[in-house]
């Protein structure tokens, strides 16, 4: 089941499914205490129970380590196919939001909905240190914005557009960052 979770989208109804098994089994009926509590450790009355669901997301997510390696397969290029309209791998520090991509993978999509999921609990870049690309809270037009001529000259942060000039020494600054500058784009 484990080697299944890892590998194979699990639709919530299955999750839903099994865990309803489990706890019956468990309590040979219905349940006798909130399921959360059954989840927690002995010391704090807890059964140890597995959570299914976070069981999922942490086998899901350990997928990253082997994404960032520098081993090579099919696999991890067809993943930055998937996601080289979007950066490639750098989609991976940006501020997203899995529902702006049209990601043709189940299993890719939740990863990066959950490590999404994972980012907003423990995000330490904030305000202008942001990543501009891709960003959820940073769009043009209602899309976030993925700008490849700007990312291929280290524009990435917020911070690198902040300039103390007029705007039209701005547009010269950028300008000669950014051999090809088009903002109509």
């Amino acid at each position: 089941m484990v080697y299944c979770f890892s590998l194979i989208p699990t639709p919530e109804v299955v999750v839903t499914e099994l865990n309803r098994i489990l706890y019956k089994f468990l309590w040979n009926g219905t349940d006798k205490v909130t399921r959360l509590s059954t989840i927690n450790d002995y010391e704090k009355g807890g059964l140890k129970m597995i959570d299914l669901e976070c069981m999922i997301k942490s086998l899901r997510l350990a997928w990253l380590k082997t994404i960032f390696s520098s081993n090579r397969g099919t696999w991890k290029s067809y993943l930055c196919h998937l996601l080289a309209k979007y950066g490639g791998l750098f989609l991976f520090n940006c501020n997203f939001d899995v529902k702006d991509f049209s990601i043709h993978s189940q299993f890719y999509t939740e990863l990066l909905q959950w490590w999404s999921d994972f980012r907003e609990v423990f995000a330490s870049i904030k305000d202008w240190n942001t990543i501009i690309w891709n960003n959820k809270e940073i769009r043009v037009n209602g899309s976030p914005v993925f700008y490849k001529n700007y990312f291929d000259s280290n524009v990435l942060y917020v911070r690198n557009l902040l300039f103390n000039l007029n705007n039209t020494e701005s547009f010269d600054v950028i300008g000669k960052k950014i051999r090809k500058t088009n903002f109509l784009v």
